[in-house]
């Protein structure tokens, strides 16, 4: 991973992300610029912003209570920050090429046919998600749902991103979500993808 990207930036707390300069003044310093997207209570931000002090991590996050929730965990951490918006509107507001990893972890896999429209994942998320991730690159993506790795593996596939399965270390920061579905057993799917 490149040692710089260019810093970005957010307004203080409780303010949306709705414009080109809804992102300035956020982090104090240059550093690689990490996405969590749909962050929730910021448990994964928070551990991932303590884990790897020399990243910008940035959490989007849609619903308010979240929000306030992962900012209070948040507390002093000088590399962590949430902005309260809808992923798709954040990161077309964010430069092309700015982002150095991007983590989408237990997101809704709407698992009803009829649904699977509303996930995240779809061909515009990705064209979008490509355009702003930098040269090498690498996005995360974790689920319960064995079928919503399926859809997302094969998006990425025609897409022409190169896919891997995702070896977590053992101490890694996880989810709630994550959590939750790893002490009722569920299976945990995983993969990276790089562009």
């Amino acid at each position: 991973m490149p040692a710089k990207a260019p810093v970005i930036s957010a307004p203080g707390p409780g303010i949306a992300a709705d414009g080109d300069d809804a992102l300035a003044g956020l982090f104090p310093r240059e550093a690689p610029l990490v996405l969590d997207l749909g962050c929730g209570n910021g448990l994964f931000l928070t551990g991932l912003a303590a884990c790897e002090p020399g990243w910008n991590i940035l959490g989007i996050e849609k619903k308010e209570f979240r929000v306030r929730q992962a900012r209070r965990r948040a507390g002093d951490l000088g590399n962590a920050r949430v902005l309260h918006g809808e992923v798709l509107e954040v990161l077309s507001s964010l430069p092309p090429g700015s982002v150095s990893r991007v983590y989408l972890l237990f997101s809704d896999p709407w698992p009803k046919r009829r649904h699977a429209v509303r996930r995240l994942v779809q061909e515009e998320f990705v064209a979008l998600l490509h355009s702003r991730l930098e040269a090498g690159g690498t996005f995360f993506f974790a689920s319960d749902s064995g079928e919503y790795l399926a859809w997302t593996r094969e998006i990425l596939a025609r897409s022409g991103w190169r896919i891997k399965d995702w070896a977590v270390p053992v101490d890694w920061p996880t989810t709630e979500f994550e959590q939750r579905f790893a002490a009722a057993g569920f299976n945990l799917w995983r993969l990276q993808a790089s562009r």
